[in-house]
């Protein structure tokens, strides 16, 4: 009778009893034998653990492609991070651009918002707690839209208008466009998705435009807020993009303070919560109007932070880096 391996044995008693072959001493072939199964159990607890530290960064989703578009001695690149430093790529990375064999690190650069989008879309309603009062969410998702002029980049200042005296600032996952699509299904829409990076989403407060210009602060809007999400810089994006990671169970955390008036006010909320997947969002959009490379999609939030002139907006998703910008007045 032959034995073979068995990693459920325990202690030493619970082994097989090795067969006695004639010729051999039975304590020596038993000894061998106990040997034998250590070291087996040993070599597949090593092989084990090294295949979990090869595929760790696939299933936890810490492998990535990180992307970032830069400025550099008055000329503007796209480029891939790697190990801090970038490396040129001839054109946008969705538009298959390739390396040129120029590197730089990334802090010698100026970082820019790391693409150009044509659209920048903001999302309403996607997390669970906007739907608390029992009421069922919608079967598509609801939007709107900010100028192109709306993109900010990192370290950016953000003028406060002169219609406003107060912003209300908000910290949200990003979904950039890699191809352009229209009505597509889950799927292709899945496809479609470049990468994500991490956005503050800005609007004007309703109540700071009335007070500013004179208006009763009662009064009945219907298209003042959307409009007032339409500032000069009202979106900042970036600075990098990661591509080949999940845009699930990440913290999201917003920072409004001020050193010099003590003001510090803090929003944390995980992605963990948001009721319409990224390939729900654009599959939606898609449906109403073509996405392309480069398009922007904030997947939103469930509250917002008061900022004034001379606050700094720092805005984090775990995973996803940090953007910083300061409020100031026009």
């Amino acid at each position: 009778m032959l034995y073979t391996f068995d990693d459920s044995l325990g202690s030493h008693d619970s082994y097989p009893e090795y067969p006695i072959y004639p010729g051999y001493p039975d304590s020596d072939k038993r000894i061998e034998y106990i040997l034998n199964i250590e070291r087996n159990y040993k070599m597949k607890k090593i092989w084990i653990v090294t295949l979990l530290l090869i595929m760790a960064p696939v299933l936890c989703g810490w492998s990535a492609d990180v992307f970032c578009r830069y400025e550099y001695k008055g000329e503007i690149h796209y480029g891939q991070v790697k190990d801090g430093v970038i490396h040129e790529l001839s054109k946008a990375p969705w538009d298959g651009g390739k390396e040129t064999g120029e590197t730089i690190g990334k802090d010698d650069v100026r970082l820019l918002h790391p693409s150009v989008p044509q659209k920048i879309i903001g999302m309403a309603g996607t997390y669970k707690e906007a739907w608390a009062d029992g009421a069922e969410p919608y079967n598509t998702v609801r939007w709107f839209l900010k100028p192109p002029t709306a993109a900010a980049a990192p370290n950016e200042d953000i003028v406060l208008p002169a219609a406003l005296d107060e912003l209300m600032v908000e910290t949200e996952l990003l979904i950039v466009i890699g191809k352009r699509i229209k009505n597509a299904g889950l799927e292709e829409a899945k496809d479609a998705i470049f990468g994500y990076s991490i956005a503050n989403d800005i609007v004007g407060s309703v109540s700071s435009y009335h007070r500013v210009n004179g208006e009763p602060f009662d009064q009945k809007e219907t298209l003042l807020a959307p409009a007032l999400k339409q500032g000069d810089g009202f979106n900042p994006f970036g600075p990098f993009i990661y591509r080949g990671v999940d845009w699930r169970d990440r913290e999201r955390t917003l920072i409004v303070s001020n050193e010099k008036t003590g003001k510090r006010l803090v929003y944390t909320h995980n992605t963990s919560n948001m009721i319409y997947t990224p390939e729900k969002i654009v599959s939606d959009l898609s449906c109403v109007f073509s996405l392309n490379p480069g398009d922007i999609i904030c997947t939103g939030t469930t509250e917002a932070l008061p900022a004034r002139a001379g606050d700094r907006m720092e805005v984090r998703v775990e995973g996803l880096g940090v953007i910083v910008n300061h409020v100031v007045a026009e």
